[in-house]
């Protein structure tokens, strides 16, 4: 069989599979599968960059819930897309990476831009387009000798139904239906991690039967429900309400408290579209699988809560130039129904504590798979919406190990704004207490990478549009010195 036969049959598959898009990364190996795809009716995006090209087909996926294709050539460009495929992995998300690579004969040689493909993601990717769970990513690899374009181009015409970003989860996972009910106690809490919005109003109704306490994160598109029972003031918040156990309902969660949660013994029960615990115990049954719980609100434990969020809040106003209280800010100046990406590290943190829980229905996003920082630029592209208003929220380092992914801004018909909360490096590490201890100069140089870039001229160079927001330093201090008080 042909290169170019061979090109045309692989693509056909994969939409055939349900692939509607395709990011492509020009070489010469991929020469054929280019050539093919150019011929096709399919919506392609080029990159110069393999990375960027992962990640944004992430953000592609959760905006539409349809297979998108990554297709490299030979090489090193083919390792740039793991990053991706591991969140990818992590998130239930069915990414297809497609390789190009020189005929097997070379493998093992070290002959130019011939490396080990075959298997090159390990556990992160499927490998066989037919037994394709549509769980996690698929790896292809398509050998081409030369010469690479070795007979007439005639491209792919398959009409491909798409799917919907909220009928994405229906295969993604296969969960056994819990055999008993979770263990009966008294004081449960219950922790919201990202949710599908089609699974809100059960858990909303589970939640307001329960009466428990609930911790919602952003992701978990509850956050300023006002009618749940909510815990108002952060997770300092938890250890007062003496629970016994937890019921964790949707993605793995991000505070401080999940990872806590490894060594304070308390049984954890797991409802998720993933099969992953996000801790070394407790079973994870189908999300659907939710029961029917009846319990009594604590009225007494909330209004301690809301007496402890009035005194954040007097914090905030008493440092209006700190960190959290900018956060604050941007969450009330955002328009009404924004569509929100949060960056990792720093910013989704202290979103969930300082942001707005006034109902403006934003709709949140983020990757959360592997927790990751990078990528996080690409993936906001993808998922940004033509029509609405798209806002990316992260920090100075996140938007560092990002530059070039405006690269595919001029491809787009959305319109997005990146908001850049530039601190001078990675403060989070500030508030690691086992890196406290370390000396402060060698902390800031090597841990906390402490810099002064200002990020206008890299705007600039895209036509990007930027706000770059420069907490102040002290001011940031004090208002985190004043909130350690608030729980001592």
């Amino acid at each position: 069989m042909g290169n170019v036969d061979r090109a045309s049959r692989l693509i056909d598959a994969v939409r055939a599979a349900g692939v509607g898009e395709f990011c492509v990364c020009a070489g010469s190996r991929n020469a054929p599968l280019l050539a093919v795809l150019g011929a096709s009716d399919v919506r392609l995006f080029s990159f110069v960059d393999e990375r960027s090209a992962a990640f944004f087909a992430l953000g592609r996926f959760k905006l539409h819930g349809q297979p998108v294709a990554v297709v490299t050539t030979s090489g090193t460009a083919v390792a740039e897309m793991l990053p991706a495929a591991i969140e990818a992995h992590y998130s239930g998300i069915p990414l297809v990476l497609i390789s190009a690579d020189r005929p097997g004969r070379f493998r093992g040689t070290g002959a130019p831009q011939s490396i080990e493909q075959e298997g090159i993601f390990g556990v992160y990717a499927e490998t066989s387009l037919e037994t394709w769970t549509r769980s996690r990513p698929l790896h292809l690899n398509v050998e081409f000798d030369e010469p690479l374009i070795d007979s007439a181009v005639v491209g792919c015409r398959l009409s491909v139904v798409g799917g919907t970003a909220e009928s994405r989860a229906i295969s993604r996972v296969t969960l056994a239906t819990p055999n008993q009910q979770p263990v009966t106690t008294k004081r449960p809490l219950v922790i919201a991690g990202a949710l599908a919005s089609r699974h809100r109003e059960r858990v909303k109704a589970f939640a307001i039967a329960l009466g428990a306490p609930v911790y919602a994160e952003a992701l978990s598109g509850l956050r300023e429900d006002l009618d749940l029972p909510l815990i108002l003031s952060g997770e300092r918040m938890i250890p007062r309400g003496n629970f016994d156990s937890v019921i964790r309902i949707g993605g793995v969660p991000t505070l401080r408290f999940w990872r806590d949660l490894e060594t304070l013994g308390l049984p954890v029960t797991h409802y998720s579209d993933l099969p992953f615990a996000g801790l070394t115990h407790g079973e994870v049954h189908r999300l659907e699988a939710l029961p029917d719980l009846r319990g009594e609100r604590d009225d007494e434990f909330h209004e301690r809560d809301r007496a402890q969020a009035a005194r954040f809040a007097r914090i905030l106003d008493d440092e209006p130039q700190s960190e959290l209280a900018i956060i604050r800010a941007l969450s009330h100046e955002l328009p009404q129904g924004a569509r929100v990406y949060l960056g990792n590290s720093l910013p989704i943190r202290e979103w969930d504590l300082a942001a707005s829980r006034e109902p403006r229905g934003f709709v949140y996003e983020a990757n959360r798979g592997a927790n990751g920082i990078d990528g996080q630029l690409s993936t906001f592209f993808g998922w940004a919406a033509p029509g609405a208003a798209n806002f990316c929220v992260l920090g100075d380092l996140t938007a560092i190990y990002d530059l070039g992914a405006p690269w595919i801004l001029r491809q787009l018909e959305a319109l997005v704004r990146v908001v850049i909360v530039n601190n001078g490096g990675g403060r989070i590490f500030g508030r690691v207490a086992s890196l406290r201890a370390l000396d402060p100069a060698m902390r800031a140089r090597i841990i906390e990478n402490v810099h002064e870039v200002r990020f206008g001229d890299w705007a600039k160079m895209w036509s990007l549009d930027l706000t770059e927001l420069h907490p102040d330093e002290e001011a940031s201090r004090l208002a985190w010195q004043k909130y350690d008080e608030l729980w001592a």
